[in-house]
């Protein structure tokens, strides 16, 4: 392209200072490339020639726009149209949520999940155990089972809470192998003469682990938290393998807690975001040979199941708010909105609403349901203690469910015996490779 000359460069910037000139109408009026110009306002090019008064004209914010012209706001149509952009860009930033939580979903945890397939050894099964005796007079029923707020690798050592707890990794598998056995006595001893399970059903909803937050990890047993899952999903496994032998079929349903998250704060579209979900995973795929065992792990904080005919809600319980000990009337609050939900939803109407995250168990009655809060498998710790002089006895909850009567009996496990921690664990010697 020919250099302009100067003299029509002169011009060209003179039309240029003019209010309301835009670089467009310029380029058409003096008949040179659109480029031309925004080299010439910019001064990459034609330096030597001056600008009238002295310099360029000032650029305005907001960039070259076209003039908007006369309208009236309260125009039906304009009207709908703005409400048309309104619905779609709530509608985009929707998908773009959806999409940013199934990016989640298939990151971290899933990646891991994906690649530990090929590389965990399934427990072996173990033979029936289930004495096949006649059904006649005897009552029919499932068996629940409540696992949470295990934080199996959380050290406490007596010092911290004035000798009212010892904990560590091998005393919550101490303290697994006396819930687990106590599972059994009481379902195929105590109650077998009048009784039959044909199912067994866990309910697992979080905070297995201590996970990050508050820099647990730094403190926990085995001071790598991909380690303390890898543990954890194991011994979960170890616990169902010996079960699974006395009933005709095992359910496992899993939902993660809050110590899991990965995320500063809650993030209710990343439920699968959380070291809980790994660790599903993970006694999920160590359980992959036994034959009676279903796996339940939805990417959700709550889930509605039909037990046996009754329906149950689980849930870890961090959502409701309340202070030192358990908060009744978040919980009885809680407990109406869901039971008012329940019309709409498929399924038996809820009657058991469940959760942990408090570490003090409790029944809480409204109306013809209830909401049963599970205990911990530690008593205190150096938080708890101090703060609040917390403590709770160390225990979780077994119960029968017959589809007449809802929850028939109810036993509350205590999971702590001094002088088996004292030897350590027989059953469950977990041992991770460096």
């Amino acid at each position: 392209m020919p250099r302009l000359k100067a003299e029509k460069v002169r011009r060209i910037k003179a039309d240029l200072c003019k209010p309301g000139a835009t670089q467009p109408k310029v380029a058409k009026k003096h008949r040179v490339s659109r480029s031309a110009v925004s080299d010439i306002a910019t001064e990459r090019t034609h330096k030597d020639v001056p600008w009238p008064d002295g310099g360029p004209p000032r650029k305005r914010p907001g960039g070259q726009r076209k003039p908007i012209g006369d309208y009236d706001p309260t125009n039906a149509r304009i009207l709908e149209l703005e409400a048309d952009i309104a619905h779609l860009t709530e509608e985009r930033n929707r998908e773009r949520r959806k999409a940013k939580a199934g990016a989640r979903d298939r990151g971290l945890f899933k990646a891991m999940a994906d690649v530990l397939t090929d590389k965990i050894v399934a427990v072996k099964p173990l033979p029936p155990a289930r004495q096949t005796l006649s059904k006649k007079g005897r009552i029919e029923e499932h068996c629940v089972m409540h696992i949470s707020d295990g934080h199996h690798d959380q050290i406490v050592r007596p010092e911290e809470c004035a000798g009212l707890e010892h904990y560590d990794f091998p005393i919550s598998c101490c303290r697994a192998e006396r819930y687990v056995d106590r599972v059994i006595q009481w379902t195929q001893q105590t109650l077998h003469p009048q009784f039959r399970f044909t199912h067994l059903w866990v309910l697992a909803y979080g905070d297995f682990t201590s996970g990050e937050i508050h820099d647990h990890s730094q403190r926990s047993y085995f001071r790598n938290q991909f380690k303390n899952v890898m543990a954890i999903g194991k011994l979960h496994a170890l616990m169902f393998r010996d079960l699974a032998p006395h009933f005709g079929q095992v359910n496992v349903i899993y939902v993660p807690g809050n110590h899991g998250r990965r995320s500063k704060k809650k993030d209710y579209y990343g439920a699968h975001d959380n070291w809980d979900f790994l660790i599903a995973e993970l006694a999920r795929l160590y359980c992959a040979d036994i034959n009676n065992m279903q796996f339940v792990i939805p990417d959700a904080f709550s889930v509605n199941l039909d037990v046996g005919g009754v329906g149950f809600n689980i849930s870890h319980g961090d959502d409701v708010r309340g202070s030192l000990g358990i908060p009744y009337y978040g919980l009885q609050r809680r407990q109406r909105s869901l039971t008012a939900l329940g019309h709409t939803q498929d399924g038996p109407r809820i009657r058991y609403f469940c959760c942990g995250h408090f570490h003090k168990p409790g029944i809480v009655g409204d109306m013809d349901g209830e909401m049963l809060v599970n205990g911990p498998w530690v008593a205190t710790d150096a938080y708890a203690f101090n703060a609040f002089a917390g403590y709770t006895e160390p225990s979780q909850w077994l119960h029968g469910v017959n589809v007449k009567y809802g929850i028939t009996w109810r036993l509350d496990v205590k999971l702590r015996d001094r002088a088996h921690e004292a030897q350590g664990p027989q059953r469950y010697k977990i041992e991770l490779e460096p």
